[in-house]
This record gives C-alpha cells, structure tokens and sequence, in this order.
C-alpha cells in the first residue's frame, strides 16, 4: 500500500483522536520509502477492548504478542514484544501527524526496528538512515 491508500484505510475506521498511532512499516509508505503490507497500531486499552467487541481477532504472534487483527489492520495495546517497549503517550508526543492521522516518528520507528533485529528490519533501518534524517 502506498501513501494514499494507507490514510483512506485508517480514516475508514474513525478512531477517536489520541487513542491510536500507526507504527510499524506504515510511516515509510506514508513518507515514500516503501510500501507497507498491512497497517500497525499502538492502541489505548479503551479502544483495544472496543475493536475486541467489534469482532477483531486475536492472533496469537508469541507469548507477549497478541494483537486484533481485522483485514489488513493490526492492533496492538502495548509494544512488549521486543526490548523496545514504547508506550502510546510516548510515539503520539513524537509522532508526525499527517491528514489528522498520527504515525510513529521515524526516530521511533528506527528503534523499534532495531530492538526487534529480524532481517527484513535491517533493510528499512537503512532507507530510515538513507534519507538523512531519524525524525519526521
């Protein structure tokens, strides 16, 4: 998914402000360094359990890692799979805000990316770096 489609996905679910940022790969589509395959969030536990009641999925990814999952969304009410554990308050105080849809800065990105160490990862740290830059 490029840039367009990702902001009219995630504006096609009407999350209320502040509850929510996308994390994961979405900020390098949206910024224009690759695509994304699905949509992550960081969701408040509130919104967690309302996404729950609307019929998400668990998906069961690991002992510390079981997002709702709806389409190609996957949400998430903590980030403690890796050691970098960043809380929702944290990436919306940095997140770069685009169309009135909050998506974790580059910076936080970057560092989860690194905590997490899988391959795939290695290559987006490196676009991160390309461009010059670590903070949207």
């Amino acid at each position: 998914m490029n840039k367009e489609e990702i902001i009219t996905k995630v504006k096609s679910l009407s999350f209320p402000d502040g509850s929510y940022v996308v994390f994961g790969s979405a900020p390098l589509a949206i910024a224009g360094l690759r695509e994304a395959n699905d949509i992550d969030f960081l969701v408040s536990n509130e919104l967690f359990e309302v996404l729950k009641n609307k019929g998400w999925k668990e998906l069961d990814k690991g002992k510390r890692d079981k997002p709702l999952v709806y389409d190609i969304f996957e949400a998430h009410n903590n980030w403690n799979f890796s050691s970098y554990h960043p809380t929702l308050e944290q990436l919306l105080n940095s997140a770069a805000v685009v169309e009135g849809i909050p998506f974790a800065s580059f910076d936080e990105v970057r560092k989860w990316k690194i905590a997490s160490g899988r391959p795939k990862n290695l290559i987006d740290i490196q676009l991160i770096d390309r461009i010059g830059r670590v903070d949207s």
